[in-house]
Order: C-alpha cells, then sequence, then structure tokens
C-alpha cells in the first residue's frame, strides 16, 4: 500500500497556499471580502484533519491552535503561512531558503493550481487507505480548495 510522501504533497501544498495567499483581496470584483474570509478559515480549519500524514496534522493543529490570526487581511495571512512554513522546514531540518520578499515575487507568479491540487489529492486519498484522514475530511478539503480555485480564477 502506497504511503504519502510529505516530500511529494508538502511543496504542492505551500505552493498553493501561499501562491493564494499571494492573491488576497486582489479578485474581488464585487466579490464580498467576507465570502474570502470564510474560504480561507473553512480551508485552513479544513486542513487540521485532512493533511496526509498523523504527525503533520497534530503539528499543524498546535500551530492552528495557538497562533490564531490577530486580524484578517493579505500581510497578516502571508506572515502566519510563512511563519507556519519556517517552523516546519525547521522540525523537519530544512534550510530556511526564502525571505517575505522572496516568498512574494516567487509565489506571486502564474502557476496551474488544478496540477497541485490533483498531486496534493492522491496523497490523502492514500492517507485514507491507511486510516490516517477520514474520507469527509478529506472531500471537504478538496470542496473548498475548488471554491478557492473559482473565487481567484485559478486555471
Amino acid at each position: 500500500m502506497e504511503t504519502p510522501q510529505n516530500s511529494i504533497w508538502g511543496p504542492e501544498l505551500w505552493t498553493i497556499l501561499h501562491s493564494s495567499a499571494e492573491r488576497i483581496g486582489s479578485k474581488a470584483l464585487g466579490r464580498l471580502p467576507g465570502e474570502e474570509l470564510r474560504i480561507w478559515s473553512t480551508l485552513l480549519s479544513s486542513l487540521r484533519y485532512s493533511l496526509p500524514c498523523p504527525q503533520c496534522k497534530k503539528h499543524y493543529t498546535d500551530y492552528f491552535s495557538t497562533h490564531p490570526m490577530p486580524q484578517w487581511d493579505k500581510d497578516t495571512m502571508r506572515h502566519w503561512l510563512y511563519e507556519l512554513h519556517q517552523l516546519v522546514n525547521q522540525k523537519t531540518g530544512k534550510d530556511n531558503t526564502f525571505t517575505m520578499e522572496q516568498v512574494e515575487l516567487h509565489y506571486s507568479q502564474p502557476f496551474h493550481f488544478t496540477r497541485h491540487v490533483a498531486i496534493v489529492r492522491g496523497q490523502m486519498v492514500a492517507a485514507i487507505r491507511l486510516k490516517w484522514v477520514e474520507r469527509m475530511d478529506m472531500q471537504r478539503t478538496m470542496r473548498i480548495l475548488e471554491e478557492l480555485k473559482r473565487f481567484y480564477d485559478f486555471f
């Protein structure tokens, strides 16, 4: 049975999160800011249950609980994700290669959202088979990622 690999789904999920955060507030086009907040809040909350790694879920849940966002805006979200990513890199022994400015330059570029989500989805399916993730939790996360895709007009 295939085991989810953090080295496969991790970079894909980071790309989705950082790239999406770079677009916060950029595509309002008459949409309510509350809708954007709802999508992000639901996504970040759902990851506590759907990450395809038991240890990662625990660490993320701890971070999520101890680092609430004091306000909702692009800079706060970008900083929150950056700090989380730095903590993960530290725990996994990886170099912290990006500064906040480099994150903005790197992740503000166009990217293929659907391809990245497909890889994460495949890893979550493997986690379901191992009973690391509940099917309904994975489906919830996939639905909210689809909403994120439509909200920002990703391809």
